[in-house]
């Protein structure tokens, strides 16, 4: 073989292994709630500690190798709407008390926090992987999104992710055409057998409720987006329109409340625009699976529209 053969046939076998050699991914970096982070490659064995993050992962398509959906410290483990969705998916303690043991053992190369829950767990949980910590539970609406967009990068799906917000505006142009101009305030609240917590402008569903168009009368206590509220609190703001979250499993304060006169008296009670959700689905979940559901809802049960709620909507007695 002549020189000149030689050096095109060696060139040609370069250029045929650049081709059929994998990509090198490219180092990822974003800003989280908890500082910059850079991880080397795109993540690929990730454990979400909040159910909003499970969520998100499951509709870009990544299934998760841990999760916090455990029901440790009281919590109420996985919405029934993810359970058919993480049969698969290792419990790593609940997101109250997430066990580092386990997660150590699942070599992840990301974990997903929330600063507000996990704040004194963050050092802890950076040394076992590279962790993502973001204002979840306690963010916006606006904050979930830039989360799903986040995680879309962090994983290597920032196209699916950009999809997904794009599905959201949709919805929200979608549902706002339902709304009613000028309806009632209304005041939002997760109600357990011991507490009513309302929800503020700036929390997950009530920042939701306010951009579709209805008028949220809670304002935040700070840097507080939802917070305990007494009957005689209720009263005092005297919404047109009560929204409650409940659990079908328990027994909701609202219930006990409703034989008080003072109740009674309330606008919305006497307009008949008081609804009954489901809280595991409306305020717990914060993804973009859970928030088609979410949407369906509030123009089904008349919410939008001020119209009397039907029977499926209607408050346990």
């Amino acid at each position: 073989m002549t020189p000149n053969k030689f050096t095109r046939k060696t060139a040609f076998i370069a250029l045929a292994l650049s081709v059929l050699a994998p990509a090198q991914a490219a180092p990822v970096t974003i800003q989280t709630d908890n500082g910059p982070l850079t991880l080397p490659q795109p993540a690929r064995r990730v454990v979400a500690l909040e159910y909003s993050y499970l969520d998100t992962l499951e509709a870009l398509g990544i299934k998760a190798v841990g999760a916090a959906i455990g029901t440790q410290g009281g919590d109420r483990g996985a919405p029934d709407y993810l359970k058919p969705r993480v049969r698969d998916v290792r419990e790593v303690g609940s997101r109250a008390q997430p066990n580092l043991e386990v997660m150590l053992g699942l070599k992840p190369d990301l974990i997903l926090a929330d600063t507000f829950v996990h704040k004194a767990l963050l050092p802890n949980l950076a040394r076992i992987a590279p962790t993502a910590g973001f204002e979840n539970r306690r963010g916006s609406y606006d904050d979930v999104l830039r989360q799903i967009l986040a995680v879309g990068q962090l994983t290597g799906r920032e196209a699916r992710a950009r999809q997904l917000l794009a599905d959201q505006a949709s919805l929200v142009s979608k549902a706002q055409a339902f709304t009613k101009k000028n309806a009632p305030g209304l005041v939002a609240a997760v109600v357990t057998p011991g507490a009513f917590t309302v929800h503020s402008t700036e929390s997950f569903i009530g920042s939701l409720i306010s951009k579709l168009g209805r008028k949220n009368l809670v304002a935040p206590k700070g840097t507080t987006t939802q917070y305990e509220l007494s009957l005689e609190g209720l009263v005092a703001l005297n919404p047109g329109t009560l929204v409650l979250f409940t659990g079908a499993d328990e027994t909701p304060l609202s219930i006990q409340w409703a034989k008080n006169p003072l109740w009674q008296k309330l606008s919305a009670v006497q307009r008949g625009r008081v609804y009954e959700f489901d809280r595991d689905l409306w305020t717990r979940s914060r993804g973009p699976i859970a928030l088609k559901s979410i949407f369906a809802q509030m123009i089904s049960s008349g919410l939008l529209a001020d119209k009397a709620p039907p029977k499926a909507f209607l408050p346990r007695q």
